[in-house]
């Protein structure tokens, strides 16, 4: 018997190609529990999935739709959204829409030790969206937008909270954007969700983390590798929610000097990948770093599930989403001089 008969579990109910034994969704679509029938478990095949939305004999919870997520905007950005392996629920949550002459993207991750942060997230990454595409659509220059955008997506989640008197009890999450058009990227950020810029002839973080680690490192008191082995590495120091204070948003330009991707991410990707030559080798895996000839054939979206493939390759600990951008947008003049982020 050949060796792949030992992993395949069939073919996608979708697309029909094959899919390997336990995956939750097809890399080829994208389809969540390739090979599940309606009622089935996608976990262990053989019990039914209750009115409950669970398997009665496993205990497997059913996709709520939240679980896998994946779009598609103007054929050169994808998104990709996915419980992990070892969540209960998806806290992320990510908004696209489209501009002008290119796009913009929003990822929150909700806070797992917040109640209500899932909602918080989606709440966030809409409200965002909606703002920044509607200001920069009407002119406004990217950076203002980008800051009234996180503003907004602040006073949302911060309105979320029961008792105004029970901090403890407020939802919050992390906020990261991204304006991408023929001008250049223009990234904001709260918390501890990236962008990063992946290319074949370059690849690099464009934001800098609100963390405790981050904030070690910066001040000089601890050396990097200390500060990221610290039990205290991934505390916030800024984030959205009614706890949170006056929220100030940092925002960074920067212009292309050839094509590649913009990557906005939340941690549970760039925690097992937290290197940008790594995240390159893996999004631009089998391609030449020339983004135009391909954006139309779905270049961005097999990146995106790449980059999933590769978080839950190892050990899918969190929640991860991945929203990339090809850039230059479709119909953009051609590359000019590069400027440093936030510069």
């Amino acid at each position: 018997m050949d060796a792949d008969q030992h992993t395949h579990a069939g073919l996608c109910r979708t697309c029909g190609e094959p899919v390997h034994a336990r995956d939750r969704f097809c890399e080829q679509c994208g389809r969540p529990d390739p090979t599940a029938p309606d009622r089935t478990c996608a976990d262990c095949g053989t019990g039914a999935i209750g009115t409950d939305g669970y398997c009665d004999q496993c205990g497997f919870r059913r996709p709520s739709g939240r679980e896998h997520v994946e779009a598609e905007l103007g054929g050169f950005v994808a998104a990709v959204s996915d419980i992990g392996l070892k969540r209960k629920r998806n806290e992320d949550a990510f908004t696209l829409a489209p501009l002008p002459s290119g796009a913009c993207a929003v990822v929150c991750d909700g806070v797992a030790t917040a109640p209500g942060s899932a909602e918080a997230s989606r709440l966030a990454a809409e409200a965002a969206a909606s703002v920044l595409a509607g200001r920069v659509s009407v002119g406004m220059d990217p950076e203002a937008a980008t800051r009234a955008a996180a503003e907004r997506a602040a006073e949302v989640v911060a309105s979320l909270i029961k008792d105004p008197k029970d901090l403890d009890g407020a939802p919050a999450c992390t906020f990261a954007s991204a304006v991408v058009d023929g001008a250049g990227v223009t990234v904001g950020w709260v918390g501890d969700s990236r962008v990063y810029w992946l290319s074949s002839a370059a690849s690099f973080l464009l934001t800098r983390d609100d963390s405790w680690a981050a904030q070690m490192i910066e001040r000089g008191q601890m050396s990097a590798a200390d500060a990221w082995a610290d039990r205290r590495a991934h505390l916030l120091t800024a984030w959205l929610g009614a706890d949170a204070g006056i929220v100030k948003p940092q925002v960074a330009a920067f212009r292309p000097a050839g094509p590649g991707m913009v990557l906005i991410c939340s941690d549970g990707l760039w925690n097992d990948l937290p290197e940008a030559a790594d995240l390159a080798a893996v999004a631009l895996k089998g391609e030449d770093g020339e983004a135009r000839p391909e954006v139309s054939g779905g270049r961005t979206v097999r990146a995106a599930r790449r980059l999933l493939r590769a978080a839950l390759d190892a050990g899918g600990h969190d929640n991860v989403t991945a929203v990339v951008i090809a850039w230059p947008p479709p119909g953009s003049p051609p590359p000019g001089t590069s400027r440093e982020p936030g510069r």
